[in-house]
């Protein structure tokens, strides 16, 4: 169901409210992030994400979870493998994701 941007975001505020756990900024807004102000690292990020398309009935099909939440390290044999090869590691460089994101999907139905 398309609903207009304002009602997304109105529920999507609300929904964010709820969701999220622990410590918030004093007013969330449309360009709040969930990785940078929130706090949303990998499994947490995960559910919420998978939450938000479920409750908001938004088609996932062009969401790319690493865009937004990379994985944090490589482990031991990242590790080993990076410094046997004497290779660089790739950075990590998120796109931030935000409220007005989340909002702009939900309008429409699926993730753009």
């Amino acid at each position: 169901m398309v609903k207009s941007y304002e009602d997304a975001l109105s529920e999507i505020l609300s929904f964010i409210s709820e969701q999220v756990p622990g410590p918030k900024p004093r007013e969330l807004t449309e360009n709040t992030t969930l990785r940078g102000d929130l706090r949303m690292y990998n499994d947490d990020a995960k559910d919420l994400m998978h939450r938000y398309f479920e409750h908001f009935d938004v088609s996932a099909q062009n969401f790319d979870f690493e865009k937004y939440f990379p994985e944090e390290g490589e482990g031991i044999i990242g590790a080993l493998l990076f410094g046997f090869v004497n290779r660089k590691r790739p950075q990590l460089d998120p796109k931030p994701l935000t409220i007005a994101m989340l909002a702009h999907a939900a309008s429409v139905g699926a993730w753009v």
